[in-house]
Formats: C-alpha cells, sequence, structure tokens
C-alpha cells in the first residue's frame, strides 16, 4: 500500500463522523445540511484506477448511507459522481489532468470552485432526485436541489479557502 493511501483511508473514515458531529449543525432546517463529506470524493487521487475509484465511491456512500440512514442514496450519488469525475476534471483542468493530482496550493480557487460546483450539482442532483418519493413534488425536488447545492458549495469553498490559506 503507497504511503499517499493513508490520508484518504482516514479521510474515508473521518469525513463522515467530522459531518455527524460538526456540520450538521450547520443545517438549515432539516433538508439543508452542507454534505462536506464530497470533500472525499473531489480530493482522491486522479491517477489511481477508474474501477477502483468506483468501488471505493460505492463503499464510500454506503458508509454514509449506513451512518446517516438514507436508504443507498448517498452511495448512488457518489457512483455518479465517481463516474462523471474524469469527464468534468478534462473539462475544468484539461487533458492531462491523470498525471497531476489535484492540491490546494497548486490550483487556484477559481478552477476549484468550478470543479467542485460540477462535483456538487452531480451529487445532489442524483441524491434529491431519488430522495423524494413521487414526481409530484417536482418542486420540492428543485428548492432542495439548488439550495442544498449552493449551501454545500459556499461550504466547500471556504474550507477549501481556509486550508489554502493555512498550506503557504
Amino acid at each position: 500500500m503507497k504511503s499517499r493511501s493513508y490520508p484518504f483511508i482516514a479521510y474515508f473514515f473521518l469525513l463522515p463522523i467530522l459531518q455527524m458531529i460538526v456540520f450538521n449543525q450547520f443545517g438549515l432546517g432539516s433538508q439543508l445540511v452542507p454534505q462536506v463529506t464530497l470533500l472525499f470524493l473531489i480530493f482522491y487521487p486522479t491517477d489511481s484506477d477508474q474501477t477502483l475509484y468506483l468501488l471505493v465511491a460505492f463503499l464510500y456512500g454506503l458508509y454514509l448511507d449506513i451512518l446517516h440512514s438514507t436508504m443507498g442514496l448517498q452511495a448512488a450519488a457518489c457512483v455518479t459522481v465517481a463516474f462523471f469525475r474524469p469527464f468534468i476534471i478534462t473539462s475544468v483542468f484539461g487533458k492531462n489532468y491523470g498525471y497531476v493530482n489535484i492540491r490546494l496550493q497548486q490550483t487556484s480557487l477559481l478552477a476549484l470552485s468550478a470543479y467542485c460546483l460540477n462535483i456538487v450539482l452531480i451529487h445532489h442532483l442524483v441524491y434529491y432526485v431519488f430522495g423524494v418519493s413521487s414526481w409530484t413534488q417536482w418542486l420540492q425536488i428543485i428548492q432542495q436541489f439548488i439550495f442544498g447545492s449552493l449551501y454545500t458549495l459556499l461550504f466547500l469553498i471556504a474550507i477549501m479557502f481556509l486550508l489554502q490559506k493555512n498550506k503557504q
């Protein structure tokens, strides 16, 4: 096992616990909670095997489902994000993404924000569409999707900004 894998193993287990203990307290209402657990999927190494990443994303989503009792919603959303991530990275960062991992110190906050926006939109679209039991509640789906995405994106950008400033 590579030594650079150890932090991601820790993030796999610690981010969901941090989400439950800290970030769930920042919820606005019962449905509007920032999903900072997406940081694991965002910063997972880009040069790793895509099949392994899909499997890890599924297990991560399953772990989140168990902790949050979301009945497979997180697993579906995480696998969808993992599937589309190479396309998102290529469109935001360019073709040579596989050789350079996304690092806070080396990437502009604007590029990271665009990358995170795409990840959050895909995750939340799958999460909220599958989470609402009926299409007659389409207005609720759209409302949760828009406000949940903006709220999560705000938290992710703030965390990345703080971490980026801290590392410099």
